[in-house]
């Protein structure tokens, strides 16, 4: 029982970091829209004339810094719920 709280602690931690490091590692916080960039010729045709830059907004979750941050908090609180289930089981057996 014990073993399962600490391996599922170590999941949340991991899980968080991987979601956040396939997110990119933002150092920044939670997104949820993102945008994109697209350069479009003033005059269809004659891109001489210029180009203005377009903003196209996506909703998009992006995870931030809290991911790891909860992860690290969750797998901190198993484990310490299992240093108080073990003393538990210690006294039941004493």
């Amino acid at each position: 029982m014990i073993a399962f709280v600490r391996l599922a602690g170590i999941a949340c931690l991991l899980s968080s970091y991987v979601l956040w490091w396939q997110h990119g590692a933002r150092p920044g916080l939670w997104k949820t829209s993102v945008e994109t960039f697209v350069e479009t010729p003033i005059i269809e045709g004659m891109p001489e004339y210029g180009t203005q830059r377009q903003i196209i907004w996506t909703d998009k979750f992006e995870s931030g810094v809290e991911t790891p941050l909860i992860g690290f908090v969750a797998c901190l609180c198993l484990f310490i719920f299992s240093i108080f289930l073990k003393r538990r089981l210690n006294k039941k057996t004493n």
